[in-house]
C-alpha cells in the first residue's frame, strides 16, 4: 500500500468514493432520492472546489494498492478550536475494508496533523447510527465526548458524536 497526496487529478475518483461511501452508509440517515440523484453531482462540485479553492490548512491523501486508490482521507490542521485538527473525511471503497486501508489513512492523518501542530489534537464527527466507524475509531483510542447534530445536505438532521484524540504523538508513530 501506498500513501500519497492526492492531487487536482484525483477529483473524480475521491468524489466516487465519496459518493458512493454515502450511498451504502447512510441509507438510514439521507433520503434515498437525494443519495441515487444528488449525491453524485454535489460531492463532485465539492471536491471539485476543494481542489481549485483549497484553505490553507487543508490536506488530502490518498491510499491505493496495486495502483488502485482505496481510499482517501482529508483533514483540515489545527482547525477546531477546542480540538485541533478536523478529520472531515475518511472514506474507504467496500473491497478494500478490513485490510488496513482505512487505518493507514488515519494514522498519516494524525502523523501530517501532529507534525503541523503538534501540542493540539484532531477531532471528527460520526453519524450515531454508524457503530462500525466508532469501533473503528475507538480501536484507535478515540474518544466519543459529545453529541451532536449534522445538518445533511439534503435537509436532515443527523445525530452524531464528536470523537477527540487529545495527544497525537503516540498515533504519530504507530505503524501503518
Amino acid at each position: 500500500m501506498k500513501i500519497r497526496k492526492a492531487s487536482k487529478h484525483d477529483v473524480p475518483t475521491i468524489a466516487n468514493i465519496h459518493s458512493v461511501s454515502w450511498q451504502e452508509n447512510y441509507r438510514s440517515v439521507l433520503s434515498k432520492q437525494y443519495l441515487e440523484d444528488k449525491v453524485p453531482m454535489e460531492r463532485m462540485r465539492l471536491w471539485k472546489d476543494r481542489f481549485e479553492h483549497p484553505k490553507s490548512n487543508q490536506q488530502v491523501f490518498l491510499a491505493e494498492v496495486e495502483g488502485n486508490i482505496a481510499g482517501f482521507i482529508c483533514l483540515y490542521t489545527d482547525d477546531h478550536p477546542d480540538w485541533g485538527t478536523h478529520l472531515d473525511n475518511l472514506h474507504v471503497r467496500k473491497g478494500y475494508h478490513s485490510m488496513g486501508v482505512g487505518k493507514a489513512l488515519f494514522i498519516e492523518g494524525a502523523r501530517k496533523a501532529y507534525q503541523q501542530a503538534p501540542q493540539r489534537g484532531m477531532c471528527l464527527l460520526v453519524n450515531q447510527d454508524n457503530i462500525k466507524a466508532q469501533s473503528f475509531y475507538q480501536k484507535l483510542g478515540g474518544r466519543q465526548v459529545q453529541e451532536s447534530i449534522w445538518h445533511a445536505p439534503d435537509g436532515s438532521k443527523v445525530p452524531t458524536y464528536w470523537y477527540i484524540w487529545e495527544q497525537l504523538n503516540e498515533l504519530a508513530e504507530l505503524e501503518q
